[in-house]
Formats: C-alpha cells, structure tokens, sequence
C-alpha cells in the first residue's frame, strides 16, 4: 500500500488507532468527495493519486486553489469541528485512499496528542499553500503557472504521462483555452513537454523547475521545512 506521509509521521500506537477507526477506498477519477457548502462527513488519507481542490468563481468559473496527494489530508473541517466544504474536491488521478469516519476520527484526534500535533502542522500548511496559489493566481503569467502545475502533478503520479485535455488544464488554471494552447505549445517546443491528443509526457522535469514560478519551490520549502524527517513505516 502506497504510503501517506501524515499518517507515516504518527507512532505505531495512533496508526493502529486509525487502522482501526478507518477503511481503504477506491477513490476513482473524476469522483466528487464534495462540493462548496456540504457535509464532509469523512476524512481521506491518500495512499495514491491526488485531489483538486476547487474554487467556484462564479458564472461557471473555477479555480484550482490545491492539490492534496499522499503528502497530505482531506477534510481539515471535519477533524477542526467544522464539517462543511468551502471548495469542490475533485479526484484528478485515482488510486486509494484511507477513509475514517468524522465522529471516529474526532474520537482518535481527542486521545492522540501525536495526531493533533501533526494535523496543526498541516494546517500550518495548507494555509500558506493557499495563500501563495491566491497570489500565483493573480500575479503570474500562464506558461509558468503551467509549469508548476505539471510539477505538482508530477509529484503525486508514479509516472511521467498523464491524461490531460486543454480544456481540463483551463479549467484548473482558470484562463481560457487559448492560453492554455499557447503555454503548452511552449513548453513542447522547448522540448519540456510532449502533448498529443489528450496525452501528456513530462520530458524535462529539471526544465520544467526553471520556467516554473517560484511557487512550486516555495510550496515545497513549507512542506519540508515542517515535515523534514523521512517517511517511516504504513498502514
């Protein structure tokens, strides 16, 4: 089974707690755990794949604002007390998950000071995670954010290849696909990327770093910085 670092940061004592409390789940492309304004009724672990994190902008218009993998957690809200959605979480590329029940997981949370430590840190995280993608977002031009994206997406894939459509890329950008074409059409023609009908190859992933914005490094810098010590051991 693929490895969580959150849950393989915990003692052996609260990863039996979750084995207990929880269960392993298929989570399968294009699945919706939930949506803005609904009840999370679970929390997920992502052993394998990762999970877009949505913003509704209005008029149709959505924003990815994050990405959670096997580094991290879905459903903050549940273990905070505070199980409502505030963006769509979209399964990008499936794998399995561990799932655990709010009300089981709350119950783990009160009786593991390791656990509650470990998930103040990745709400640590998360915010500053946001806080850059709001100003990436506003600030930066498309083939860098692009760049950085694919990087992110990289990171929490076991391959290089990935099914990727132009208007699936515009849609987590939120710009239009034209702009997507051009930024892609870029990074290809430096020999970065191979895209062709749908299917798209990380080439150069040293390249990719050098035109991405500083985002991506800066992202990884606060995971790191909080959660420095090597994975150890799986549910």
């Amino acid at each position: 089974m693929q490895r969580n670092r959150l849950l393989a940061s915990l003692s052996q004592i609260d990863q039996r707690k979750i084995r207990v409390a929880g269960t392993c789940v298929p989570l399968a492309f294009k699945d919706v755990l939930w949506t803005p304004g609904g009840h999370q009724a679970h929390v997920y672990f992502p052993l394998e794949g990762y999970v877009s994190l949505l913003a509704d902008a209005g008029d149709a218009h959505v924003v990815e604002v994050g990405m959670v993998g096997p580094e991290g957690m879905l459903g903050l809200g549940v273990a905070q007390g505070v199980p409502v959605a505030v963006v769509k979480a979209l399964v990008q590329e499936g794998g399995w998950a561990w799932r655990v029940d709010g009300r089981a997981f709350r119950a783990v949370l009160a009786d593991s000071v390791g656990l509650r430590k470990v998930l103040f840190s990745y709400a640590y995280v998360v915010q500053a995670q946001l806080s850059q993608a709001s100003a990436c977002i506003r600030f930066h031009e498309v083939l860098p954010r692009l760049a950085r994206w694919l990087l992110m997406c990289q990171d929490r894939s076991p391959a290089n290849t990935f099914p990727m459509t132009q208007e699936f890329l515009s849609t987590m950008l939120g710009v239009r696909r034209v702009s997507v074409t051009n930024a892609a059409s870029e990074l290809q023609a430096q020999g970065l990327i191979h895209y062709h009908r749908g299917i798209l190859t990380v080439v150069d992933r040293r390249g990719l770093k050098a035109v991405s914005c500083l985002c991506y490094a800066r992202d990884s810098s606060i995971y790191e910085a909080i959660f420095h010590r090597p994975v150890q051991g799986d549910l």
